[in-house]
């Protein structure tokens, strides 16, 4: 008995980065090991990011005579649209998974009934979002190889190789600054508990803003506007041009500073609504209630 007590005050005495670190592995680990229990979830996995990308190329191919486009050139200093298209698809990917994954985890505890007794552990409570936040940028990145792979083996897509570092950089600040957007549709599962729709609008509203696939000057000038807040417009233009042009990527620097500027507002905003929302919810004892 003395012995189970002294592990108990040992685990809920747990402090430091690295015990918030090894639970979110934790959490990580627990996600994929219930995601591969069912084959029809690895088969989407395969199949979802071509799902996006093939229409989009056919429509294109549709409209185009060739695969270069003067006009598209002229808005974005890219020639190609199949290579525009594939590497803004794939980015699509991994901003969805993220959005979806990451923000409905605490909906997915509700569904099986353990929010509550995942909330009575020793564990930060942005250690729940970000923990599965880990598992979904494993899960959305290989979605991202696998895209960009496929389409250089079967759309002729080039990449530079050179530009595959700035382009890790420029995910890494904006799997930063999308953490924030998370903590905000977490906050909205706690409140609204059926909120998908409006973590739909809002997943909507981000890649519509977000130069994926069409450039943001087709935009208009109000849209545009709004695009300048999000990190994701800034990030897909970052990540598709250090692809392309690598290490000479035009504007690299100036969109990896508004992300870094829009990160830290972010993070600071969704971090303090997810708080905040979290105490009023517990207070209402109305953390598991459907």
């Amino acid at each position: 008995m003395d012995n189970d007590e002294s592990f108990n005050e040992r685990l809920m005495s747990r402090r430091g980065w690295r015990s918030e670190f090894r639970a979110a592995w934790a959490l990580s680990i627990k996600t994929w090991q219930i995601e591969l229990s069912y084959p029809l979830s690895i088969l989407w996995f395969i199949l979802m990011p071509f799902l996006w990308l093939i229409p989009m190329v056919l429509a294109g191919s549709a409209v185009s005579s060739g695969a270069n486009s003067a006009s598209l050139a002229d808005m974005t200093g890219i020639s190609d649209w199949i290579t525009y298209v594939a590497i803004g698809t794939a980015l699509m990917g991994l901003i969805i998974s993220t959005l979806w994954g990451t923000g409905m985890t605490l909906r997915r505890e509700q569904n099986v009934g353990t929010l509550e007794t995942l909330f009575t552990t020793p564990v930060g409570r942005t250690t729940f979002i970000w923990g599965n936040g880990l598992h979904n940028i494993q899960h959305g990145g290989l979605g991202v190889i696998l895209q960009l792979g496929a389409s250089i083996l079967i759309f002729g897509v080039t990449i530079n190789a050179w530009g595959i570092f700035p382009a890790l950089a420029v995910v890494a600040l904006l799997v930063i600054g999308m953490q924030g957007v998370v903590y905000a549709v977490a906050s909205i599962v706690l409140v609204a508990k059926q909120g998908w729709m409006l973590v739909e609008f809002l997943g909507s509203t981000l890649v519509l803003l977000a130069p994926l696939s069409y450039p943001l000057a087709v935009l208009p000038p109000l849209l545009q506007m709004a695009a300048a807040g999000s990190p994701l417009s800034w990030g897909a233009d970052a990540f598709r041009n250090s692809l392309v042009f690598g290490l000479a990527a035009p504007g690299l620097i100036q969109s990896m500073l508004m992300m870094l500027l829009l990160d830290a507002v972010y993070l600071l905003v969704g971090g303090i609504v997810y708080k905040t929302t979290h105490r009023w919810v517990r207070s209402r004892g109305a953390l598991a209630q459907f």
